[in-house]
């Protein structure tokens, strides 16, 4: 009797054989449920981002007059950046917790990546993303041997769509980028990249283990502001100004100022002419003229007098209007020129102006004070430099979670690349103070 191993099945016997097979008794690790995406806007591979695909250039160009929330998203910025990466080491002395700051040259490997991909830039053009969409898109280019990382690059977030999950692995294998989505390009377009995508739950080893496998030496491995709802993409809360309506209102303000400043003078003032006023002028000649001759004259008059009183770049001039004296020796004006009184005058849409203020950078998430942003014509200043020193310490605490999604990043290239796993990433804070603690006024701290 022979018996032949072929894999985890033996064959056995004389004439008479028998496949006998040796089931593991070891079950593979249970899975995490992940759930289908759906959405309301596929376009083709892709789910689309907004009814057009077109939502991220869209309210980009919306805001585009918006002074104020756009500079609030920056001062967002700022503060989610601080004074930029630093590298530190974590040891416990008697169960305390010790932090040292770093210097990146004391490891050369580290120090030559940072300068390869030009980090300081790298994490910049992150959090902008982070900031504005609450996503970010970071590609990472392997060595052949699949060992290292050695690039990482910021994919613009606004470029870069999602494809529709597979059903059956319920994976998202794929991420297009272009810049062209605004003008419907398709997938196919030689303007369209697909780059591999790979889960942000999947640890180092595994990613490295997959790319393996798959033979894929890039790859765009996302990191996300935490999501209320399941969905391709997030919801910023300082969005919710163009779906309240806000952003409209704003915008329209200027609108309505400039035409009320343009237009203030003739709407406001009733002209009245005398005939007598072209009698005398033109002397026996005026009862000559035809008609026709006499209403061109006056029509040239009116015109001449509204140019000079219109628009903004008119104010302060003066004018001129003769006085004639009557059969009787009194005086009686040719011209006369009389104010209309309005509800409104130069502080026209000032309330209107304040609310839309607070209502951006409420959805922004940042104090007035932080970009002076008082209100022209009242007492609104832009706050105390007391009350600037708080807020941009309250402001800057509470990007603590915002950097923890931006050092994932770190965190990843670490693992990856077996840097000391000792060493800890952080972004340090600039912390404003009074000028008798700190003759400079600032001084420096890190969240790690």
């Amino acid at each position: 009797m022979s018996t032949t191993f072929i894999g985890d099945v033996a064959i056995t016997g004389g004439n008479t054989k028998a496949i006998v097979s040796f089931a593991s008794t070891k079950k593979a690790d249970a899975n995490v449920t992940s759930v289908i995406l759906h959405t309301e806007n596929a376009s083709g591979k892709i789910a689309a981002w907004g009814a057009n695909n077109d939502y991220p250039q869209k309210i980009t160009k919306k805001i585009k007059p918006t002074g104020t929330l756009r500079r609030g998203l920056r001062v967002n910025i700022n503060a989610h950046y601080g004074s930029g990466f630093i590298l530190a080491e974590e040891t416990y002395e008697n169960e305390k917790r010790i932090i040292k700051q770093i210097p990146l040259h004391k490891h050369p490997e580290i120090n030559a990546f940072f300068k390869r991909n030009r980090m300081k830039r790298f994490f910049k053009e992150i959090i902008s993303d982070e900031e504005y969409w609450h996503f970010a898109c970071p590609e990472y280019v392997l060595s052949n041997d699949f060992k290292k990382i050695n690039r990482v690059k910021r994919q613009y977030a606004s470029d870069s769509r999602f494809e529709i999950m597979d059903e059956n692995t319920r994976t998202i294998n794929n991420l297009y980028v272009s810049s062209k989505w605004e003008e419907g390009v398709d997938v196919a377009s030689k303007y369209v990249d697909k780059i591999p995508l790979i889960n942000s739950f999947l640890s180092a080893e595994e990613v490295k283990e997959y790319c393996k496998k798959h033979k894929i030496h890039n790859f765009v491995r996302p990191v996300c502001f935490p999501m209320l709802t399941s969905g391709y993409y997030p919801d910023p809360e300082w969005q919710s100004i163009e779906s309240s309506g806000w952003l409209d209102i704003i915008n329209s303000i200027p609108k309505f100022k400039k035409a009320f400043l343009e237009e203030k003078m003739n709407v406001n003032l009733h002209v009245e002419v005398f005939e007598e006023y072209f009698e005398r002028k033109y002397n026996n000649k005026w009862e000559g003229f035809t008609p026709e001759k006499q209403d061109e004259i006056r029509k040239e008059f009116i015109e001449q007098l509204d140019q000079s009183l219109r628009g903004v770049e008119n104010g302060g001039k003066s004018i001129m209007s003769i006085i004639y004296k009557d059969d009787n020796g009194t005086p009686q004006p040719g011209l006369k020129i009389t104010e209309i009184e309005k509800g409104k005058k130069d502080g026209a849409y000032l309330d209107d102006t304040a609310a839309g203020i607070q209502a951006a950078l409420t959805a922004a998430g940042v104090s007035p004070s932080l970009i002076g942003a008082g209100v022209p014509g009242t007492k609104d200043g832009g706050g105390s430099g007391s009350d600037k020193r708080l807020d941009w310490f309250i402001l800057s605490a509470l990007k603590k979670p915002d950097r923890e999604t931006t050092l994932e990043i770190f965190e990843f290239i670490q693992d990856y690349n077996g840097w000391d796993e000792k060493l800890v990433g952080g972004f340090e804070e600039t912390t404003f103070t009074t000028l008798d603690q700190n003759p400079t006024g600032t001084q420096k701290a890190a969240q790690l």
